[in-house]
């Protein structure tokens, strides 16, 4: 029997138009997860070294993640956009022009 490797795509990126989020930012349309199709239960609960759950997706980069590095990354960029709201509201980057 074939298995055939299969990939959950969370945003479905193959569906996003381009044109419509390209002034989101260049990588908008490529941010991606593709779950595993299986992880072991048990390594998943109990294993010291967290098994790989998927793989996050900026771009062209793939980077196989563990579920700890995936709640890593959220923190990450939790901070960092909390970092970025404050250094504009602080005016670091000067004061915006009314358009």
């Amino acid at each position: 029997m074939k298995v055939t490797k299969t990939y959950s795509s969370l945003n479905q990126v193959a569906g996003i138009d381009e044109n419509k989020v390209k002034h989101l930012g260049k990588n908008y349309a490529t941010i991606d997860f593709e779950i595993k199709d299986h992880v072991n239960p048990t390594d998943f609960k109990y294993a010291k070294m967290k098994p790989v759950v998927g793989t996050f997706v900026i771009g062209n980069k793939r980077v196989e993640v563990t579920y700890s590095e995936l709640n890593h990354i959220i923190r990450t960029a939790a901070a960092a956009t909390d970092q970025v709201d404050l250094a504009y509201r602080m005016g670091r980057w000067g004061q915006a022009q009314s358009r």
